[in-house]
């Protein structure tokens, strides 16, 4: 376990401008920085990043949090390895604990399962260069299909021994868990023998973006053997249609290039690597999914509306029945993503691994330059060449045509595509635009639709969500926390958490009588009527802070900023990036309505011992008005005389409470 004077160190060390650069291209605006958000498709940026807060936020899908998070969602990484992804990348050193049993059960099965993987990756490494089977076999088949001792050892090419269960029974030997290889895919346990998935293969391992090994791809070496590859089957740390085979390898040249090659295969991207084109990647062993584009689109350059070229993705296939049938499909999804898109036909009876094994770079390079051709005008000329003359079909590829260009996001593009494909199918140019705008429209009513039936589907059942909360030295606990859609007291109790975590550890009462932080006076009123929040995430958030002993050593806004637990990070994130602003009604001495936030930030500091209160009165208030709604409802299904009595008696007495507070509120000081 990391100890705490390094994950400190961490936090502090790790700039978040930093961290999400390496994966997001941001500009500055103002004290900010702003980017396209890489957890959601988004044609306009929305996705803040705040140098000074060390925070980002999306204000599109709401995701948000501290470098560690950022690197935890974008990299699918468990709290720990986060920590030290971010330690290996600012070169600080690891200083661990000793972990006790309880402590290395809690780590998790995760680490576990990248710890296998990372062991069965060294064991076919090895085997390859230092086995005799391994050099025999393994090494000349790699050395057969033309890959160079250099590239192989850069790719991290491996091989398994042919025997049943060799690997398997290795890993057992050092200690890793059968459960664990078989969770990954690695063995396949029968009844009374385990089988090693990959035995007598060559080993391609496929790397994450920040290149840890997550899976493997095995290729048959025996001519007998009838399936060509077996792939690692889906797992908690490898989901293929999220994965490009060879992005680790290749993200710098994307970047440099603002371009991407797109090919279908393993060593159809060694190859082309080996002779000098090194920004080309490959679905593993799928078809080619948005998942996948838009990891693409985060590492290619942003660039405001993309049209000054980018973004662009060249697929790259065989000339062959398949390779044309793969370029149309995934052309399509390219465009949809705001991708510009080009196609190269390979000569007959190339791939690019033996275009690339047969010809040197500049030969390459030439050929690609001179052969790119715009997709949607390879797509033309390609069925223009089937349909020949037939009037039927070629109203058919007008329409599909149509079809294809409504998906492009960007106007400007649309436009122009419209003109150029009317010219190329001698075609109305208003025809092919009146077709794309019933295409966009009719897509965009399906879309609402769907969205309206999810928002109903998701209404009429609460969304369950799991948490762990550490207190003190004890056990973790299960809290369970209803998502309640549109909650009456949301607005009311997100001000109080606004408060108590950018001032929590703020001195509110200090005097000889008694001394309270805000969270601690916060807490106490809550406290002492009996109340707690509807949101549960909010009431965990109090209690911790309240409770820890950290409270002396550290801020309330750092202490929930860098929180290990990532949806007390988000939440804290989310209010400190929202803007909070005083009504003129309750500031007497404010005259312009219109006053600004930094004005407002300045003086809220030193009016805590009037704006906790405030906010306090105001929840309390929105509750009883709410309890009172309540128990009048209630009075419907009372038949006894002496209940609808005593309920009448209740429902009067919290109406006097009411109409006192509304006396001591005046006016709502808090508007978000």
């Amino acid at each position: 376990m990391i100890d705490q004077s390094t994950i400190d160190r961490i936090f502090d060390t790790a700039k978040i401008e930093e961290v999400v650069g390496d994966y997001v291209t941001l500009k500055r605006r103002g004290a900010n920085m702003i980017g396209h958000c890489p957890f959601h498709n988004e044609k306009t940026p929305s996705f803040s990043v705040s140098p000074a807060k060390n925070i980002y936020k999306c204000f599109g899908c709401g995701e948000g949090g501290n470098p560690v998070n950022f690197i935890m969602k974008i990299e699918n990484l468990s709290y720990y390895e986060a920590l030290k992804f971010l330690a290996n990348k600012y070169h600080i050193e690891i200083v661990e604990e000793t972990l006790s049993d309880e402590q290395i059960q809690q780590r998790g099965e995760r680490e576990s399962l990248m710890a296998v993987t990372e062991a069965l990756h060294q064991q076919f490494t090895t085997n390859l260069f230092e086995h005799p089977e391994g050099t025999a076999v393994g090494l000349s088949y790699f050395r057969h299909r033309g890959f160079h001792d250099d590239t192989i050892r850069r790719f991290q090419l491996g091989y398994a021994l042919n025997q049943r269960d060799a690997y398997t029974n290795h890993a057992l030997k050092m200690g890793y868990k059968l459960e664990y290889l078989e969770k990954i895919g690695a063995t396949i346990v029968k009844e009374n023998y385990n089988i090693d998935r990959f035995h007598g293969r060559a080993i391609f391992p496929i790397h994450s973006i920040s290149g840890k090994v997550i899976a493997f791809g095995g290729r048959a070496i025996k001519k007998d053997d009838q399936v060509k590859y077996q792939n690692s089957p889906e797992s908690d740390i490898y989901h293929k249609s999220n994965v490009l085979y060879g992005i680790y390898f290749a993200k710098n040249a994307i970047v440099r290039e603002k371009k991407c090659y797109l090919v279908e295969g393993y060593a159809d991207v060694i190859s082309m690597f080996q002779s000098g084109l090194e920004n080309v990647v490959a679905p593993c062993g799928t078809a080619l999914t948005v998942e996948q584009i838009r990891l693409l689109r985060r590492i290619l350059p942003s660039v405001e509306a993309d049209r000054d070229g980018a973004k662009n993705v060249t697929l790259l296939y065989d000339g062959d029945s398949a390779g044309m049938n793969a370029a149309l499909k995934n052309g399509k999804l390219l465009l949809s993503e705001g991708l510009n898109v080009r196609v190269v036909v390979l000569p007959e009876g190339e791939d690019p691994d033996t275009f690339a094994q047969n010809n040197d770079f500049s030969v390459i390079r030439d050929y690609l330059l001179r052969n790119e051709k715009d997709y949607l005008f390879f797509k033309i000329d390609y069925y223009l060449s089937v349909i020949g003359n037939d009037p039927m079909k070629k109203a058919q590829l007008i329409s599909d045509i149509a079809d294809t260009v409504a998906v492009i996001p960007d106007e400007v593009k649309r436009s122009v595509y419209a003109r150029e494909c009317a010219k190329l199918l001698d075609a109305d140019e208003k025809l092919i635009y009146s077709e794309i705008l019933k295409n966009r429209k009719n897509r965009a009513e399906k879309e609402w639709k769907e969205r309206q039936l999810k928002q109903s589907s998701t209404s009429q059942s609460d969304v369950q969500q799991e948490i762990v909360i550490k207190e003190g030295g004890s056990a973790p606990q299960q809290v369970s926390i209803s998502a309640i859609k549109n909650d009456p007291l949301e607005a009311e109790e997100r001000n109080i958490v606004y408060f108590f975590v950018k001032y929590g550890d703020f001195m509110l009462i200090d005097n000889e009588e008694e001394k309270m932080t805000v969270a601690e006076f916060i807490y106490s009123e809550l406290e002492i009527d009996e109340l707690q929040f509807s949101n549960k995430l909010y009431q965990s958030m109090l209690d911790e802070y309240v409770k820890s002993k950290q409270l002396q050593f550290v801020s309330s806004e750092r202490f929930f900023t860098y929180h290990q637990n990532p949806d007390f990070s988000r939440v804290a994130s989310d209010v400190l990036s929202e803007q909070y602003t005083l009504s003129k009604m309750f500031d007497k001495n404010v005259e312009d309505c219109k006053i600004k936030v930094k004005k407002v930030e300045l003086e809220e500091k030193d009016r805590l011992a009037d704006l906790i209160p405030h906010v306090l009165l105001d929840y309390k208030f929105k509750w009883l008005s709410l309890e009172v709604k309540r128990k009048i409802m209630s009075l419907r299904d009372k038949k006894e005389p002496t209940e609808i009595v005593s309920l009448m008696s209740e429902i009067q007495d919290l109406k006097k409470c009411i109409n006192e507070m509304a006396k001591s509120l005046g006016e709502r000081i808090i508007v978000k």
